[in-house]
C-alpha cells in the first residue's frame, strides 16, 4: 500500500494507530491480527508501536502530505473492516483521524468504500489459503 514513501516517523505512527484500531473494540480477531502482522512486515524492521502512541491522544500531524494521509486512512479503514464488524469504537478512531486529515467528505467516503471491499478481499484470500492447506 505504498508504504515505501512514508518516513520512519510516519511508519511508526501508522503502526501505532493500526494497533489502536485493532484493539479498539477490546477483541482482537484473527483477521485483524493477521493484517497487523502483515503490516509490521511491510513497514520493515525497526518499526514498532510504542505503548504511549497506541493509547495516547490521536495526533496525525506527522502525516503532512496527501499521500501519507491517504495511506493512513486506507490502512486504518481496512483494519476496521477486515473482521466484518465495524465497531463504534473503531468508528470513533476513524472519525478522529478523518477530522484531522482534512480530506473532503466525498474522498473519505470513496476511501472507506474501497477499504471495505479490500478488507473483504483479504479475508477471501486468507480463506483460500486455509483451504489450500
Amino acid at each position: 500500500m505504498f508504504f515505501e514513501k512514508l518516513s520512519l516517523r510516519q511508519k511508526i505512527g501508522l503502526l501505532s494507530l493500526a494497533k489502536r484500531m485493532m484493539i479498539a473494540d477490546a477483541k482482537v480477531r484473527v483477521e485483524e491480527d493477521a493484517l497487523y502482522q502483515i503490516l509490521r512486515t511491510e513497514l520493515g524492521p525497526g518499526v514498532d508501536a510504542p505503548t504511549q502512541e497506541v493509547f495516547g491522544p490521536i495526533d496525525v500531524s506527522e502525516f503532512d502530505d496527501p499521500h501519507s494521509r491517504l495511506v493512513l486512512l486506507m490502512t486504518l479503514a481496512i483494519m476496521a473492516f477486515i473482521d466484518d464488524n465495524f465497531h463504534p469504537s473503531e468508528s470513533g478512531v476513524l472519525a478522529q483521524v478523518t477530522d484531522q486529515i482534512g480530506f473532503p467528505r466525498d474522498l473519505i467516503a470513496q476511501a472507506m468504500d474501497i477499504a471495505e471491499r479490500q478488507g473483504a478481499i483479504v479475508v477471501e484470500i486468507e480463506n483460500l489459503f486455509a483451504k489450500a492447506g
